[in-house]
């Protein structure tokens, strides 16, 4: 193994666990609550960004009914590689 595989390998590897996209979504329901959360997420083979979009909105609103129905104040999503 050389020196190139050896760096490259382990970034490769956790990219693939981590997720293939990095994702910030920062939420917010003025005077009452605001979020921003980030995280990575694999998209279906068929799946858009406006269905990531609905996914990683659900999904952070379930986890904290405060936020339920707040608007999206920021929303980013990125391949998650260097």
């Amino acid at each position: 193994m050389n020196d190139a595989t050896a760096a490259t390998t382990p970034t490769d590897t956790r990219a693939v666990r981590q997720g293939t996209h990095f994702w910030v979504m920062s939420v917010e329901k003025p005077g009452l609550a605001s979020a921003t959360r980030s995280g990575t997420y694999i998209p279906r083979p068929d799946g858009t960004r406006q269905d990531a979009y609905q996914e990683i909105y659900t999904e952070l609103t379930a986890s904290h009914p405060s936020l339920r129905g707040a608007t999206v104040m920021f929303f980013s999503l990125e391949p998650n590689g260097l």
